[in-house]
């Protein structure tokens, strides 16, 4: 797979965008369902929605990042490949962590199973790309 065509920036440009909306989603359910959330739970909560905030925010640059990758003409488009992938990264593992503060709010138990999970998925993502796309 070439990371420098087009189809493949268009793809990640597409799995950012999902992510920004589900965690847009996230963040609205969990401030409709604990309005005001008190004592311990609130600081789940609050973990929660930060976590999920900056997801969306970095995976919504990194659009634009793609959105740049497309309109360059041609002279640097490896740099802004890195950063757009570099990009996908970071915003994957806030939403790794948002997704298993998120679990944690109604089993406390399952918070560092969800990290290890995710935290796996991730290595396992960085393992294959090394080994099929570098």
């Amino acid at each position: 797979m070439n990371l420098l065509s087009e189809n493949a920036v268009a793809q990640g440009m597409v799995l950012a965008s999902l992510i920004a909306g589900i965690a847009l989603a996230c963040i609205a359910q969990l401030v409709s369902a604990f309005p005001r959330a008190e004592a311990r739970d609130g600081d789940v909560v609050n973990g929660a929605i930060v976590r999920l905030a900056v997801a969306a925010t970095v995976m919504m640059i990194n659009v634009w990042s793609g959105i740049i990758f497309f309109m360059d003409d041609g002279r640097d488009r490896a740099s802004i490949a890195r950063v757009f992938y570099g990009g996908l990264l970071v915003g994957a593992f806030f939403f790794a962590l948002g997704m298993a503060e998120t679990i944690a709010i109604r089993s406390p138990r399952l918070r560092w199973p969800m990290l290890l999970l995710f935290g796996g998925l991730l290595v396992a993502e960085g393992i294959l790309a090394k080994a099929y796309l570098i």
